[in-house]
């Protein structure tokens, strides 16, 4: 029997996702005592790879990935689609929060005006858009729609999330958004989505840093300029915000306000607080961008601010690669619960593609390490976007190598494809049996 050579990713692949620990795991869900084609190593790398390997990411393409490496062709759809129920939801949940905990996917340092901190979070959420059927579960913001929001944190230094949830389209941003200890010594980018005068203050108490963009209508007290002005400049110090916003034309706002909130969530009691608040003004509009931070202007000023924010836009990136490359725009189902397993599939490929491609970066560095003796070669010159879409492209390949890898036994090639080839579309059958036997039902209003 043909064996592939040694391979580094697939190494790597089986250390990051143990193939008896997620046994182990499995074995905690009632889907392994109860159906005896459940194999959770097949289905877990089927998953996984089925959704970079293409556009195709239903249902059905899942199940004949998954007969192609467990090779059980007696294996129904009825049979796979109710593997998908809270138990391996759960299951799939407690992989991809360990996953986020504990994978080593390479963590680049922070440089420049970003090493003081720990690391740079990003706190956004993103809207996907589901058939209406499933809105009873995923309700929305409009009528007739339904929507699942994913909430995410996604750490600057690695490019991944830290934090991953989804709730209904009408969830506040916000509360999704823990405090605590997990801020320290990190600087925290937020949008208005988490525009909260007491989450400012957990993230200040817990020694974090944060840069929030400032609503429009804010009208803050300010009781210190920051930086001065020459000439006829309008003094702001014990003025509001509103009152002399529209008429400044200075570059620049750098100054310290008040702002009130409840010191405890329900409480009735106030506090107050001092932080800075910034202002860029935009030379086209004449209208200023403001923020508000906990940073010093020793340390970063005004234009600094507004660059340290621009970093936001790496988590819309993160949001448009998990759409457009991992399939969370093609969530072709109104199920509740395969809906949910298919984002979390999401994301643990997005992981399983960043494990491969820091080892593929790896293994470029160490052979030109050997290969060359200048001072840089220890550096990868790997594009990881060239090696993201190598992986996405190469996908059944990997899947393939992992499989004999791991002791499964290629499928007969003949009845594979004889069995897919008679395989009726599910989803059309029963629309044909509904046509069929249904009652037709006119409104004539």
């Amino acid at each position: 029997m043909y064996s592939p050579p040694d391979s580094v990713v697939v190494d790597r692949i089986q250390r990051a996702f143990p193939s008896d620990e997620l046994r182990e795991r499995a074995r905690a869900t009632n889907l392994v005592e109860r159906e005896r084609k459940f194999d959770i190593v097949a289905l877990f790398y089927t998953l996984t790879f089925g959704f970079a390997a293409g556009s195709d990411r239903s249902l059905q393409a899942f199940l004949e990935r998954y007969v192609e490496m467990a090779d059980c062709d007696e294996l129904t759809y009825a049979s796979f689609h109710d593997w998908f129920e809270p138990g391996f939801v759960a299951l799939l949940r407690e992989i991809l929060d360990d996953a986020i905990e504990n994978l080593d996917t390479g963590r680049a340092d922070l440089n420049g005006r970003l090493e003081r901190f720990r690391d740079v979070l990003i706190a956004d959420a993103t809207i996907v858009s589901l058939y209406q059927d499933a809105a009873d579960v995923y309700a929305a913001t409009g009528d007739d729609q339904a929507e699942l929001k994913l909430h995410l944190t996604e750490s600057l230094s690695t490019g991944l999330p830290t934090r991953f949830r989804t709730t209904d389209g009408t969830t506040h941003d916000r509360s999704q958004l823990p405090t605590g200890e997990w801020v320290a010594d990190a600087l925290i980018l937020l949008d208005l989505g988490f525009y909260d005068f007491w989450l400012f203050d957990r993230i200040d108490q817990n020694g974090g840093w944060f840069v929030s963009r400032v609503k429009e209508n804010a009208n803050f007290e300010i009781v210190e300029e920051l930086r001065t002005w020459r000439g006829n400049s309008i003094p702001l110090e014990g003025e509001s915000l509103q009152d002399v916003l529209d008429d400044l034309q200075r570059q620049e706002i750098d100054v310290r306000i008040t702002l009130s909130f409840e010191r405890k969530r329900g409480s009735g009691a106030s506090a107050t607080r001092t932080f800075r608040l910034v202002g860029l003004r935009n030379a086209e509009t004449g209208e200023y961008h403001l923020y508000l931070t906990n940073l010093s202007r020793e340390e970063y000023r005004a234009p600094d601010i507004a660059q340290l924010y621009r970093a936001r836009w790496e988590v819309e990136l993160l949001f448009k690669e998990l759409k457009s490359r991992f399939g969370l725009d093609e969530i072709n189902t109104t199920d509740a619960y395969i809906i949910e397993a298919l984002i979390i599939m999401a994301a643990i490929s997005l992981l399983m593609s960043r494990v491969i491609v820091d080892e593929l970066r790896m293994l470029e560095a160490n052979r030109r390490e050997e290969d060359a003796a200048d001072a840089d070669s220890s550096a990868s010159r790997l594009s990881r976007r060239r090696c993201s879409l190598a992986v996405e492209r190469h996908a059944h390949l990997i899947q393939l190598y992992l499989m004999i890898e791991l002791g499964y036994e290629l499928p007969d090639l003949d009845e594979l494809l004889l069995w897919v080839s008679q395989k009726p579309n599910p989803h059309r059958e029963r629309l044909r049996e509904q046509v069929q036997s249904g009652e037709f039902a006119f409104d004539r209003h």
